[in-house]
């Protein structure tokens, strides 16, 4: 009996063992903190929505553009009364250009601020605006009829997706992956039964149309935009303090430029302004910003005939290229921005409108938000304090920590930033920065000419010795735990 307790003894003490050894060798250093300091009230919103609308070219929405056949000759333009109060009270893009009429890319495009973006480029750390929001505890949803390409499906936390992508049988699945650790813990099955019954609807909706009726194209886009407004509700009740993105993107509009003609796009795009109606007043009541936008538009051979945006003849037209970018939001002001801008820029802008002063690996973008205040993201080399000064006023300073965020900075002024270090690197380093918008600013290290940096050989020698030495330790606690195990 004695040496049964003994052996466990033995065995726990060296799994133990083992364990603080990998984590003194394996791990990185510790992630860095961040401290968040509010130096004038802002008016940030709950979150957002952004609603892409495959196919929909700004040209058959903006009352400054004209839309035209191939041939030469107006098609027709549907009444969007809805998104047009959406674009008076909020902001919009009048020259808005996608980089591609390619609909996978320009869904790749929207989430990495990046005119090049691949799929390889969305699975990257810190890629796409779900990555930073992750970071900012965000919640991220998706109802995606197309756009379900597999990277971005696993950037949701939960997912409902059209797996044909068929408005005649569609089938949705609801997919779900590491949650966000909420403070509510029933959030993830709320949410995942309430996606799932939807699910099951979704023939429903479709069915109760003859097959081919222009009916079924509305249909389809309605239950994703009721999924969506059921989600909104669920949300705003049960888990107001959760911030989220809800991305819905809704495919009828498209299929009805490629099969219905001019004619059924247009009708197409009436029927879903109606439900924009519905989804901008729950957006505006729960406090929300809601984003509309599109993957490319459409252009047509001619006033009736059918409409296309791949092949070459389509992909050059200006209807094709030109796709709406609106914004409403309480923290931005109402207004129409001229000159030309391009699809990169919605991803910046929307963690511009969220107040999240973060950057994205890979964008080439440029945010386009118009706040009244603006945000600093200011990353030290270690632990120090943070000044920031108007000409010879202090306006804020905090120390402690090595990364902080500075809210309700007053926009276009000159601050002075002085960092204080105290770390072995101790030092203080000045910056002047002009805030026209958010700003991530990094603070390096003065470099210590009196001591030898570390070649690249001696690094690699260093990390040959600790990996070699691991091993070693692993297979000494291995042979251990089996003599043990025999005895």
């Amino acid at each position: 009996m004695k040496n049964g307790p003994t052996s466990i003894n033995i065995l726990v003490r060296t799994l133990i063992f083992l364990f603080i050894c990998n984590i003194i060798f394996l791990t990185a250093p510790p992630a860095s903190a961040l401290t968040h300091i509010d130096v004038n009230p802002t008016n940030t919103p709950g979150g957002a929505v952004i609603l892409i609308i495959d196919g929909l070219g700004s040209s058959y929405v903006y009352p400054e553009i004209t839309p035209y056949a191939i041939d030469g000759k107006t098609t027709e333009k549907p009444l969007v009364n809805n998104i047009n109060i959406v674009s008076d009270n909020g902001l919009r893009a009048l020259n808005m250009l996608t980089p591609s009429s390619e609909g996978e890319t320009g869904h790749l495009v929207i989430v990495t601020g990046n005119s090049g973006a691949t799929p390889a480029m969305i699975s990257q750390t810190d890629a796409t605006i779900y990555d930073i929001a992750h970071r900012n505890n965000y919640l991220a949803i998706g109802i995606l009829q197309k756009g379900d390409i597999p990277e971005l499906l696993t950037e949701q936390d939960i997912v409902v997706h059209d797996i044909t992508t068929s408005i005649n049988d569609p089938q949705m699945e609801v997919l779900t992956h590491s949650l966000y650790k909420s403070e509510y813990e029933n959030l993830q099955t709320s949410l995942t039964e309430m996606m799932e019954t939807n699910a099951d609807l979704a023939p429903s909706y479709i069915d109760q149309y003859k097959e081919g009726s222009i009916e079924r194209y509305y249909a389809y886009n309605r239950w994703a935009m009721d999924t969506a407004i059921e989600i909104l509700g669920l949300m705003h009740e049960n888990y107001p303090e959760q911030k989220f993105i809800l991305t819905i993107n809704v495919g009828a509009v498209d299929t009805a430029g490629l099969y219905r003609r001019s004619e059924g796009y247009a009708d197409t795009i009436e029927d879903l302004d109606i439900m924009i109606g519905e989804l901008y007043e729950v957006a505006e009541e729960n406090g929300l910003a809601l984003i509309i936008t599109s993957d490319h538009g459409m252009a047509f051979q001619s006033a009736d005939g059918r409409g296309g945006s791949k092949s070459d003849k389509y992909a050059s037209q200006p209807e094709v290229l030109r796709i709406p970018f609106i914004v409403a939001s309480k923290n931005l002001k109402s207004e129409i921005l001229e000159g030309e801008f391009n699809q990169q820029d919605i991803a910046p802008t929307i963690l511009n409108v969220l107040d999240v002063p973060d950057e994205m690996r890979f964008s080439n973008g440029r945010s386009l938000a118009s706040k009244d205040y603006v945000n600093f993201k200011v990353i030290l080399p270690e632990a120090g304090a943070v000044t920031i000064y108007r000409a010879n006023e202090t306006v804020s300073r905090a120390s402690g920590d090595d990364s902080y965020v500075f809210y309700g900075l007053n926009r276009n002024e000159h601050y002075i930033i002085v960092v204080e270090t105290t770390g072995e690197t101790g030092n203080i380093i000045e910056r002047n920065v002009f805030s026209d918008t958010d700003q991530v600013i990094r603070f390096s290290p003065s470099p210590d000419i009196s001591k030898p940096v570390d070649s690249p050989e001696q690094k690699n020698t260093l990390r040959t010795f600790g990996s070699v030495l691991i091993v070693l330790i692993n297979l000494a606690g291995l042979g251990i735990i089996f003599r043990i195990i025999k005895k």
